[in-house]
């Protein structure tokens, strides 16, 4: 792929030109229209080329990129880095499930740090941060540079440690998310080098149609409007983030989306499961050649 522009959309309907020339004769494929697949959302697309140190992509109307939203599930991520680096964890752990029962039925079961990751279970999290603390999380989130550092959780409760990220106190932006991806991905965070090569194994999600290995997390949610509101409302937040490497490509991508309007009532998707196919076709447009 040889992209040679960085492009800020914010009104374009047609996103071709961020493809730029490409080294072969057949004619690159239509980028996905930004405007009109995320009309019903408030919405942020950003890929960094690891490789030209650089954005060639950033969709970002009214400066949705720098809103904070609470990163949910994506959170997983820096916690297993924090509990990989504090040997609370390792490949073979496994995490004894207590017996409650959830409606998502893998969730029902032992789990792994690897099924911790690709499940998106809940439970393990609220395991994990209680055994780091609130002292060691704030100074990670701190050397991390990790949004509003906020790991209060819900006004009036104490329970930042079990729910802090999830719609609640902690937020973070999708720029920031970003630069903490790239600190990730260059081995300059204060963790281990198995910590973050552990944690993103974890995250392999497979290939994309070209061929290229892909990584990833989800998250999703409920938007809080205002940080003083004691309970988020009705509308979506989801979340995907991530690396792409392989054939000598190397980026970073950092995407979420919040609704305009409330879901249906026979709408019954998380944002992350409206989120990441949008983000996959995306990808593997910006890979096809």
């Amino acid at each position: 792929m040889n992209i040679k522009k960085t492009l800020r959309i914010s009104s374009l309907a047609i996103v071709a030109a961020l493809l730029g020339p490409w080294t072969t004769a057949t004619a690159a494929p239509q980028a996905p229209a930004f405007n009109e697949t995320f009309k019903a959302f408030d919405a942020c697309f950003l890929l960094y080329d690891v490789n030209a140190k650089k954005l060639v992509a950033e969709y970002n109307p009214g400066g949705r990129c720098k809103q904070r939203i609470a990163p949910d599930s994506t959170f997983k991520v820096p916690l297993s880095l924090m509990a990989f680096n504090e040997k609370l964890i390792d490949p073979h752990t496994v995490f004894k499930w207590n017996g409650q029962k959830y409606d998502r039925q893998e969730l029902n079961r032992d789990q792994t740090p690897r099924s911790w990751m690709q499940d998106s279970v809940v439970w393990v999290s609220q395991d994990v941060a209680p055994s780091l603390g609130y002292a060691r999380i704030g100074k990670y989130l701190d050397d991390f540079r990790y949004g509003n550092l906020d790991f209060t959780g819900d006004i009036g409760k104490n329970n930042g440690l079990t729910n802090a990220r999830l719609s609640s106190s902690l937020q973070i932006s999708a720029y920031e998310q970003l630069e903490f991806l790239k600190a990730m991905d260059a081995h300059q965070l204060p963790v281990s080098r198995e910590a973050i090569d552990q944690t993103r194994q974890n995250m392999a999600l497979g290939k994309l149609e070209n061929g290229v290995d892909i990584y990833g997390k989800t998250g999703a949610g409920r938007h809080r409007m205002r940080a003083t509101d004691r309970a988020p409302g009705k509308l979506r937040d989801g979340w995907f983030v991530g690396f792409v490497e392989g054939s000598g490509e190397h980026y970073i991508f950092v995407a979420n989306l919040t609704d305009r309007q409330v879901p249906g009532a026979d709408d019954r998707a998380a944002g992350s499961r409206v989120l990441k196919p949008i983000v996959m076709r995306i990808l593997n447009e910006y890979t096809a050649h």
